[in-house]
């Protein structure tokens, strides 16, 4: 099996999305990927559209999102939908997410069990709590590769997922089709934040590399994890 881009960002990942649903897809058509999920922060907004684009371009559409928590936005479950009953479990979870978003929680969330739903987390103490739940059969470990900040926290994952027997899937958290696009995305996330560019700092943006790498740049990434980009 080849690698497929399992956490990716639309437009609809409000203020840091740069790439709009059909040139995602597109673009990944024109990469020769057979399959790609949709994984907007805490939206499924897009998730029809990018259905229908798939279907239109050949590829295998896997919906998702991902999922943050009130208590730390910038921490993040990612969730795909095995199935349409996957796909109507996102939409109750983010309707609990944009509802009661005050009160919102990994925790609670997640002790009760999800079986249509295959949970990703890079977070390592994320990994530890979600092992503890009903979810754990359906957990893996995310490896992300694109700054020194997460190839830090992935040797962490690591070292906690093989503890834990948790399998382990290679992704680059995408929020643009190419490097370049960088700037725009700094521009949305000033915007978002009601800032300005000089006045961001690391922490409020993505990477550089976090644009949607093909399966040879992500080979180069992780060249002593096959099995992960193989997932």
């Amino acid at each position: 099996m080849r690698y497929i881009p399992l956490h990716c960002h639309s437009t609809f990942s409000f203020n840091a999305g740069v790439t709009a649903v059909p040139d995602l897809v597109s673009h990944a058509h024109e990469l020769g990927m057979g399959a790609l999920a949709l994984t907007d922060t805490d939206r499924v907004s897009g998730l029809i559209t990018f259905y229908l684009e798939c279907r239109k371009r050949g590829i295998k559409p896997i919906l998702g999102l991902e999922l943050t928590s009130s208590r730390d936005p910038a921490e993040h479950v990612v969730l795909l939908a095995k199935n349409a009953a996957g796909y109507g479990d996102l939409c109750e979870i983010v309707t609990r997410r944009q509802v009661g978003a005050a009160k919102f929680n990994l925790d609670e969330t997640f002790s009760r069990h999800w079986p249509d739903l295959i949970l990703l987390t890079s977070f390592p103490h994320l990994l530890q709590m979600l092992a503890g739940t009903p979810n754990r059969t359906n957990l893996v470990g995310e490896l992300i590769n694109n700054s020194r900040q997460t190839r830090e926290r992935s040797r962490r994952l690591e070292h906690a997922a093989t503890a834990l027997q948790v399998p382990l899937v290679a992704a680059n958290n995408s929020f643009f089709n190419f490097p370049e696009d960088w700037e725009t995305h700094r521009i949305l996330r000033a915007i978002g934040l009601n800032s300005t560019l000089s006045r961001l700092n690391s922490s409020e943006v993505v990477p550089p590399a976090a644009h949607f790498r093909s399966a040879a740049e992500m080979d180069k990434a992780f060249p002593s994890h096959r099995e992960a980009l193989a997932f």
